[in-house]
């Protein structure tokens, strides 16, 4: 009975520092005090080793080796590459989660980048926008802007009704301008002053002019 009770051996693990020398793979080539010898960067491990890293290590007697954690980098210019494999999920339970930079802070992706909030607040000082192809959806716009400045090759508007209230509108045609409407109306305070080199007025039924004083010539 004591016999079955009995812990079966384990291979007890110890610590050792080393210097990362170069990568093969998805191992490494760590030089200790023991001579080099080959680890694998630990799944816990989350930031990638480079060549010339004081790392960590655990060991045992069967020869497995693992980088628990890299020390020290002394080369300060290298980058710091996080390195995850698989799907990775970041929870927040009850508080937030800020990602700040005193530089540049960048989001890339091969396939897609999704946002979803119940409010989306944007502000910058300048930004640019460079998108092949975008599809806009929502029930209400507002926007309030200085001055705006468009330019496209062609643009195609479907509007039920349209209203646009204006101090001044100067509007250039180069080629032609054709409207085509059910019933046209214009209500000038002032003067409404046509000018053209020439002029046709077509109606199939009635052409009428009501003025206190009408001159041609």
């Amino acid at each position: 009975m004591n016999s079955a009770l009995e812990k079966p051996e384990s291979l007890q693990p110890f610590l050792e520092y080393g210097t990362v020398l170069f990568r093969e793979g998805r191992s490494f080539s760590v030089q200790t005090s023991w001579g080099m010898i080959r680890a694998e960067q630990a799944f816990g491990c989350l930031v990638k080793p480079a060549t010339g890293d004081i790392v960590l290590l655990s060991l045992d007697a069967s020869g497995a080796s693992f980088i628990l954690s890299v020390l020290r980098r002394t080369d300060r210019d290298r980058e710091t590459d996080l390195l995850f494999e698989g799907q990775v999920n970041l929870h927040v339970k009850d508080g937030g989660l800020s990602l700040t930079s005193d530089e540049t802070l960048s989001i890339a992706s091969e396939e897609e980048v999704s946002c979803m909030s119940r409010r989306v607040i944007v502000g910058a000082e300048e930004g640019t926008a460079t998108i092949s192809k975008l599809s806009l959806f929502g029930t209400f716009l507002e926007s309030q802007i200085e001055r705006v400045k468009h330019v496209a090759d062609t643009v195609d508007t479907i509007c039920r009704r349209l209203t646009g209230r204006f101090v001044n509108v100067i509007r250039f045609v180069k080629e032609e301008e054709e409207i085509q409407t059910g019933s046209t109306r214009y209500l000038v305070e002032d003067t409404l002053t046509m000018h053209s080199k020439n002029a046709v007025h077509m109606a199939e039924e009635i052409v009428a002019i009501n003025a206190e004083q009408v001159h041609l010539g």
